[in-house]
């Protein structure tokens, strides 16, 4: 083999090492962040602040906790699919290019980021309804998010998943291939 292909299939075994890494601190530190913040106060009080309920509207522990449990649920998709990022950057790491479970992985994030996405524009307006449930007449909240985040969420998501099939053809083709040869 080339030294100079090796040099560099080394360095890229490195870096997608340190790249599954970042992926596997990334999914839990994300959704353990949103969830400090949840109990730290943040979360509630920039909640209500977005949906301009004022600052001492009385929220219950169990609306709290939903609350929490449902501004959850992007984060950890987001999670689900850096983990399965990661799956696909421990394949490179280990220099197999070309294994059956990097397109799987691949796909997998991408179907988790859209879920991430989707979720996106749910949440908010449950949340709102949540938090809003116990104020007043007229003062009850209905909102619908519209994020360029969540779009890009599901765009990406839908590219990743579309490339893992790809991917998996492509892997399939070539087998089928090298049985002729």
């Amino acid at each position: 083999m080339d030294p100079d292909m090796s040099h560099e299939n080394e360095r890229l075994r490195r870096r997608a090492r340190l790249a599954a890494w970042a992926c596997r601190i990334a999914g839990p530190a994300i959704p353990a962040l949103l969830l400090l913040s949840w109990l730290l106060g943040e979360a509630p009080a920039a909640a209500l602040a977005r949906l301009n309920l004022p600052a001492d509207h009385a929220l219950t522990a169990t609306q709290l906790v939903l609350a929490a449990l449902l501004s959850l649920l992007p984060a950890l998709a987001l999670a689900r699919a850096l983990f399965a990022v990661a799956e696909c950057f421990v394949g490179f790491a280990r220099g197999d290019w070309f294994g059956a479970r990097q397109p799987r992985a691949l796909s997998l994030a991408g179907q988790w980021l859209m879920v991430s996405g989707a979720l996106a524009f749910v949440v908010p307006t449950l949340l709102g309804l949540l938090l809003s449930l116990n104020a007043g007449p007229g003062q009850r909240v209905l909102t619908i998010a519209l994020s360029s985040n969540a779009v890009l969420a599901i765009l990406f998501g839908a590219l990743l998943w579309v490339l893992g099939h790809l991917w998996a053809v492509a892997r399939g083709i070539a087998a089928e291939n090298a049985r002729f040869v």
